[in-house]
């Protein structure tokens, strides 16, 4: 009989740990809300952020208690979450409480904005280039992207395009191209699925007339499958050095001699 009841009281702590779902009262730490600062939220793209809590007993209780959020979004336990339809900031204040019937609260604000525009990056290097070198289109960032048009720049006195040398990275979109000295059109067409997310696009090689650091400027229009337009502009690369005394672009003219009569 004493060894059983021994043994009672061995289980009397797993079975109270059991009961109360792994959770245990400690006095001392008070509940409280922590300052995390709530994610941008883009129109009409799905939101989905928490509200942390540390301290007090679980399980916990989670309320609005003024303000408001943005039209779209609700909160559902300690998250919040949907799709906004309003761009703005929106100031609210949260409320938790838990087992213990202890309360506290928090401000947060919330931004929601048009969401940014994709980009398209070059990987340009920024070193001196004495032979052919390629550049690596990617689309960054890309919401539905069905197709888009982008005019790149250079220093046509530096530097050339290899002919031939542009060609797609997937199967998947077709492209053209109209090509001026250090002026280069490429159209993109999006066979597929639209993209959404990061995405090796094309390359294309340039050959240097001259070592040289290089720039290199793109303009792009982005066209999205719901006929949305979005256009972004980026320089990449090192501008060339001006010419200088050590270093001119060319050599000097020597003076002529004057005729001794």
């Amino acid at each position: 009989m004493l060894r059983k009841l021994k043994s009672l009281l061995t289980l009397l702590p797993v079975l109270l740990l059991a009961a109360c779902g792994g959770e245990l009262n400690t006095p001392g730490e008070e509940l409280r809300l922590l300052a995390t600062q709530l994610a941008p939220a883009f129109i009409g793209e799905t939101y989905s952020s928490n509200i942390r809590v540390v301290g007090g007993l679980s399980p916990y209780s989670y309320s609005l208690e003024s303000g408001s959020l943005p039209p779209g979004l609700s909160l559902q336990g300690n998250t919040i979450r949907g799709v906004p339809s309003q761009q703005g900031r929106f100031s609210f204040t949260i409320t938790v409480s838990d087992a213990n019937l202890s309360k506290t609260f928090r401000e947060f604000n919330l931004q929601v904005s048009d969401p940014p525009p994709a980009e398209l990056s070059l990987n340009v290097p920024n070193t001196e280039m004495r032979r052919s070198f390629t550049l690596r289109g990617e689309i960054k960032n890309a919401r539905n992207l069905q197709a888009f048009r982008s005019l790149i720049t250079w220093d046509a006195t530096l530097f050339e395009l290899v002919p031939d040398s542009l060609q797609a990275r997937r199967n998947d979109i077709v492209l053209f191209e109209r090509y001026e000295e250090g002026r280069l059109n490429i159209d993109v067409a999006i066979l597929a699925a639209s993209l959404t997310g990061d995405y090796a696009v094309f390359e294309l090689e340039l050959r240097p007339l001259k070592a040289s650091t290089i720039e290199v400027s793109s303009s792009t229009e982005f066209l999205a499958s719901d006929g949305g337009h979005a256009f972004s502009q980026t320089r990449e690369g090192r501008r060339p050095l001006p010419p200088t005394a050590e270093n001119p672009a060319e050599p000097p003219n020597e003076p002529e001699e004057e005729e001794t009569p």
